[in-house]
């Protein structure tokens, strides 16, 4: 029996919550649907109102390469569409430099883009910037890590107010009371916050109709940064193209267009400067050897003159010259090679200083190799390409590392390129002084005193050579650095649609009715799936106890709220309808309790006389007097003589029909009366029901019940009656029902949908299989009118 019990428990614990009945309970509830979509289209409206919009700006830039000569940057270049080679890994380090936290906080400087106006009107707000701000606002006091800010007030008259001051500190926002009153505007003034300086622009009076209030707001220049470089977006149009696309988003379309402006001048003057780096360290470089040189020369000039002084041969000079015309052109090379020496010498110098391995090695000195030339740009450029990347990120980075090992192997080869250069001049120097001896030798008569003076004079032309030489390279350096062109040229300006990207006001009120139908479904779904109780005749689908009917629940107020608050109020106060079965009446109702009266005879046999029938329920309210009621009126209709003894001697429900007598059956069972038949009531929609009432309520009902006198009006009443329906209490509540329970023939249980508990069916089949009452059915009353099972006749009619 125990295993039999377990398995009812099991089985009717938990009932499947199907898609067909949550769309029923969701169709019931389509005003909940229409006011949820009604207050998120609202909110949806409000927030496209509220919000600003946001539009989008773009331009295009194409990258040149700059580079002369050559070598690998052409090949690559011709290469670069078999894939081959990437021509674009320069571009993509332009790309990271254009939207560098450097440039942006530049371009923040230069049009103070960390200072925010907005205008209030009303609980919407606009950004004001450029030609529609009144006014400038200076916050002199202000670090570039401090924040905060006023409201200023202008009128058309004048007038002028500053209030509601701010300023963050470490102790979070500090809130200001003080209200300033000025009269003009332009001078510095003090306020709470510190020195502030606000001056009026051209069109101060014509942006004022009558009153403007205005939100200044200072930001702190990193958060201002961090802002707007995640605003800023930059990438390749095409993978094989050197054109980079920059965009950005703002409320403000005149500010986005200076920003993109003033990105691209802000990062080809950062470009020029790299540019410069070299051409200035050749500057500095010529400058020291021209420093050196001078003193040198002016060193060999005195040599001359005192010689030519002492030695008394001012003359020996021009016969020497003479003799020597016929090997000048000797002579002009060995200047030239001791020039290249001297400038490859001074090269080898600087790149051993181990003080210059971060600086930009000089170039176009015309030590004789454009081969050192050629690298020597190369690794300017990687240089350049590796301080832009430190100062972005940091040493640490691991693509720093990378162009540290590629600049020591290129400074390295530079290097032994110079110790190769300078071998190679000075056996070119070697031979044409040893061919300058032969010639030499020929000249014996010249005066020994004419030959030191030759030596110094030689020197002299070799200083001199070399210092005009320097003066041409350092004209040529300074014409280079001053007509250095930029590498980037805009193949379209800053454009963009007339129509703002947010808020997106179709796809906002499309996601609103989207939520407003979501958020009524989920809290249905939450109700539905978490609710326990008893909803439908599927939760009795799985019980034992045989099923008598259901009655549905019809419209906005159900017939059977009446019994709920029966009890508590007076029947003629009462509005409800007390009686729904009428004859001739189809509605869902009357089919409803016609089927319950037919099951009912079926399960009893037509010809089984007069039936008992007691009717009680787990819970008080379930609708045990409504239905006992219209039960009995149900019976009565088929011409059946109907007797409904009201056994709830604590409540007396069913006694609220006939108006609640002084008299009933409390008066019978205490012997105050001998005769139960003087104290029926007849019901006024149908003589045929009669109802016994149970008078004044006793203070010990179940005593009362426990006398012989119940068993025995219940026979008499057997012989006058078809049915006699027994209205009792709830069964866990008192001992009552048991009491009654004996004399009745069949029991049904009444079950209220929404208020009896799933598992309280595992009980019903307790009481069903240890066959506690007699010949016991359920009957589920309260089911919402969608779950019904039932049609009007007219409906019926309809359908065919």
């Amino acid at each position: 029996m125990n295993s039999a019990l377990d398995k009812l428990r099991n089985t009717s614990e938990v009932t499947d919550f199907s898609f067909q009945d949550f769309f029923k309970v969701c169709l019931g509830r389509w005003s909940w649907f229409l006011i949820s979509i009604v207050i998120c289209v609202s909110v949806a409206l409000l927030y496209i109102y509220v919000q600003q919009p946001v539009y989008e700006r773009s331009e295009e830039i194409l990258i040149t390469n700059q580079d002369s000569g050559g070598g690998v940057g052409e090949i690559s270049g011709a290469f670069s569409t078999m894939g081959l080679f990437s021509s674009n890994s320069s571009v993509n380090n332009e790309l990271i430099s254009l939207k560098s936290p450097a440039v942006m906080l530049e371009v923040i400087k230069r049009l103070s883009l960390d200072v925010n106006y907005l205008a209030k009107n009303g609980i919407k707000k606009n950004t004001l910037y450029g030609t529609n701000n009144p006014v400038d606002v200076e916050f002199l006091d202000f670090s570039e890590i401090q924040a905060g800010g006023f409201t200023i007030e202008l009128h058309a008259n004048g007038k002028i107010k500053l209030y509601k001051f701010f300023r963050y500190t470490s102790e979070g926002k500090q809130k200001y009371e003080d209200k300033i009153e000025l009269s003009e505007l332009g001078a510095v003034i003090k306020t709470p916050i510190g020195r502030i300086k606000i001056s009026t622009k051209n069109n101060f009076r014509d942006l004022i109709d009558d009153k403007v209030e205005i939100m200044v707001s200072k930001s702190t220049l990193q958060g201002c940064v961090e802002s707007y470089v995640s605003k800023l977006n930059a990438d390749l149009i095409d993978q094989d193209a050197d054109v980079i696309g920059l965009s950005i988003k703002d409320v403000s379309v005149q500010r986005a267009v200076d920003i993109l402006n003033s990105v691209l001048e802000v990062y080809n003057e950062n470009w020029v400067n790299d540019k410069n780096k070299m051409a200035i360290a050749t500057s500095a470089f010529i400058d020291e050897r021209l420093r050196i040189i001078e003193q040198e020369l002016g060193s060999v000039d005195k040599n001359i003159a005192k010689y030519r002084v002492e030695s008394g041969t001012p003359y020996m000079v021009a016969t020497a010259q003479i003799s020597l015309e016929k090997d000048s052109e000797l002579d002009g090379n060995i200047v030239q090679l001791l020039n290249q020496l001297s400038l490859a010498q001074y090269m080898k110098q600087f790149l051993t200083d181990n003080h210059n391995n971060e600086v930009v090695i000089p170039v176009n000195l015309g030590f004789g190799s454009p081969e050192i030339e050629g690298q020597i740009v190369t690794y300017n450029e990687l240089l350049m390409s590796r301080n832009n990347l430190v100062a972005n990120s940091s040493n640490s980075n691991p693509l720093v590392s990378n162009y540290d090992s590629q600049l020591s192997s290129m400074r390295y080869s530079i290097t032994k390129g110079v110790d190769n250069q300078i071998n190679r001049i000075q056996t070119l120097l070697n031979s044409a002084k040893k061919e300058k001896a032969k010639t030499e030798g020929k000249y014996l008569n010249i005066p020994q005193k004419a030959l030191p003076l030759l030596s110094e004079e030689r020197q002299q032309k070799v200083k001199e050579s070399l210092y005009l030489y320097l003066l041409q390279k350092r004209e040529e350096n300074e014409l280079t650095q001053t007509f250095t062109a930029y590498n980037t040229r805009v193949i379209t300006p800053p454009m963009g649609s007339l129509d703002p990207v947010s808020p997106r006001k179709k796809l906002i009120l499309v996601i609103s009715v989207l939520l407003g139908i979501v958020i009524p479904l989920g809290i249905l779904y939450i109700i539905e799936s978490s609710n326990n109780k008893v909803r439908s005749k599927k939760d009795l689908d799985d019980v034992k106890i045989p099923f008598a009917g259901e009655i549905p629940q019809v419209g906005k107020k159900s017939y059977l709220k009446f019994n709920i608050n029966l009890r508590h109020k007076n029947l003629k106060d009462e509005k409800a309808p007390l009686s729904v079965v009428e004859e001739g009446k189809r509605d869902v109702v009357n089919e409803a309790f016609r089927v319950v009266r037919s099951n009912i005879e079926f399960m009893s046999g037509r010809n089984a006389g007069s039936q008992v029938i007691m009717l009680t329920s787990f819970n008080p309210g379930s609708g045990k007097s409504f239905i006992s009621y219209n039960l009995g009126l149900s019976f009565a209709l088929k011409g059946k003589k109907v007797l409904l003894v009201d056994c709830d001697l604590r409540h007396g429900s069913s006694s609220m029909y006939v108006g609640m007598p002084g008299k009933g059956l409390t008066n019978y069972l205490n012997g105050s009366e001998s005769d139960w038949r003087l104290l029926l009531r007849k019901s006024s929609s149908n003589s045929l029901l009669s109802i016994l009432p149970i008078g004044k309520i006793p203070p010990n009902p179940a005593e009362l019940l426990e006398d012989k006198r119940l068993a025995k009006m219940v026979e008499d009443a057997k012989e006058q009656y078809d049915y006699i329906l027994l209205d009792c209490p709830p069964v866990n509540i008192v001992v009552d029902t048991q009491i009654v329970g004996r004399y009745a023939d069949r029991t049904l249980f009444v079950v209220r949908a929404g208020l009896l508990e799933r598992n309280a069916l595992n009980e019903l089949d307790e009481f069903y299989v240890e066959k506690k009452f007699n010949n016991m059915s359920v009957i589920l009353n309260g089911t919402e009118a969608t779950h019904s099972r039932y049609y009007t006749y007219g409906n019926y009619q309809n359908l065919g």
